[in-house]
């Protein structure tokens, strides 16, 4: 917009407004020739835009109209159109020292054609250097311009490659989901066809095996859900709460089962102090599936650890047991989607807490060493004001 408003409306008005002042002031010696010229240069501006391939044939004539154009009119005010004509090729040229040699190139012209029509004077001479010093302002805004504006380019291209890559990864991710779902779901549905396939054809009473029909398709009902939950998206409106309630809350809840199997959860470590902003709900869904996991992880009696401390602005929890470890080519895979080492598990449980805690600004990693244990690791980042009013309150 700049660009058409300047080149293709400011300049053919400024070439006009000389002629009629030249002619107005009686400087020009034959009027018809520099209005000739003048004409010549504007037409030249305009076919500059449709001939792109002439660029530099063009940009001749442009130059050779403007100086015939100067000499005839015989006025300094024709400093400006070259001015917005360098200005022009400079977007053309790459480079601070190539656009100060075109500028003084310009400045040369300008002023050996100034020379024909003005008296050599200390006036002249300084107006002059101050031609040449505004020629070299121009040369380094407009390339000050031209950098900003590559800068802002290349932003913009690489925002929209991480878009598309995004969406490429969210649709390689969705692919890779529905087909798995449509893969685990498949297995029940391919049992039961098969049993009532069979039973059907031997007349078979298949009351006794209602529970394993119930059994599958609970399992499918299972996967789907976690599906749900997996893929919707979160909308819920966080609150701060205190960390340390919700790990209470997740214990009540486990230390039943995990004392019938044998096992000790121990909450070693805490602080009570440490707000949260999150969905109350969902947390506690994501340590209860931990620790349902290192339950199922130790075959003989065991110890689940707890930790909760500060680090910097987070608060961290570890969730530490004794049990059969990971292999490291599993590590890599536990939050990839269906990926599991239970028999009767979905590959949805720690996928589902991965995103809960991104979720939340979190981060959750873990580490392991087969036939000694794991440990996962959450990070959320705490509550600047709650825990400012914290502090402010027991001072």
């Amino acid at each position: 917009m700049f660009y058409r408003l300047m080149y293709y409306i400011v300049l053919p008005i400024y070439v006009v407004f000389v002629i009629f002042a030249s002619i107005s002031l009686e400087k020009t010696q034959n009027t018809f020739f520099m209005i000739v010229i003048g004409l010549l240069f504007i037409t030249s501006i305009f076919l500059e835009r449709i001939y792109t391939r002439l660029f530099l044939l063009i940009a001749s004539s442009e130059i050779i109209s403007l100086l015939l154009f100067h000499f005839t009119s015989q006025l300094n005010w024709c400093y400006s159109i070259y001015i917005i004509l360098l200005s022009k090729f400079l977007f053309q040229v790459k480079g601070a020292v190539k656009g100060i040699f075109l500028g003084f190139v310009f400045m040369i012209f300008y002023t050996a054609i100034r020379a024909t029509y003005s008296p050599v004077n200390s006036y002249s001479i300084f107006g002059v250097g101050s031609d040449f010093l505004t020629s070299i302002a121009v040369v380094l805004i407009i390339q000050y311009i031209i950098e900003m504006e590559t800068k802002k380019n290349t932003l913009i291209e690489e925002k929209k490659r991480e878009e598309i890559q995004h969406k490429e990864e969210k649709g390689k991710l969705i692919a890779e989901m529905a087909a798995g779902l449509a893969h685990e779901i498949r297995n029940p549905l391919t049992i039961i066809q098969g049993f009532l396939q069979y039973s059907k054809e031997a007349n078979y009473n298949i009351q006794p095996w209602y529970d394993l029909i119930f059994s599958e398709v609970s399992r499918m009902n299972k996967l789907t859900v976690e599906f749900l939950q997996f893929s919707k998206p979160d909308v819920t409106q966080y609150q701060a709460y205190s960390i340390h309630e919700c790990l209470k809350r997740v214990i009540s809840l486990t230390k039943s089962e995990a004392h019938c199997l044998g096992h000790q959860i121990v909450y070693t470590e805490y602080n009570p102090d440490l707000l949260v902003k999150m969905d109350f709900n969902k947390m506690v869904q994501v340590f209860v599936n931990l620790i349902n996991n290192a339950i199922q992880s130790m075959v003989e009696s065991g110890h689940i650890t707890i930790r909760l401390f500060k680090v910097g602005n987070l608060a961290v929890c570890e969730v530490r047991d004794t049990g059969v470890g990971i292999e490291g080519a599993d590590l890599k895979k536990i939050f990839n989607p269906f990926f599991t080492t239970k028999s009767e598990g979905t590959g949805l449980g720690l996928p589902i807490c991965q995103k809960i805690i991104q979720d939340h600004g979190g981060t959750i990693e873990v580490s392991s060493t087969p036939k000694y244990g794991s440990i996962f690791t959450i990070s959320l980042p705490l509550d600047a004001g709650a825990s400012y009013a914290l502090d402010f309150a027991k001072d």
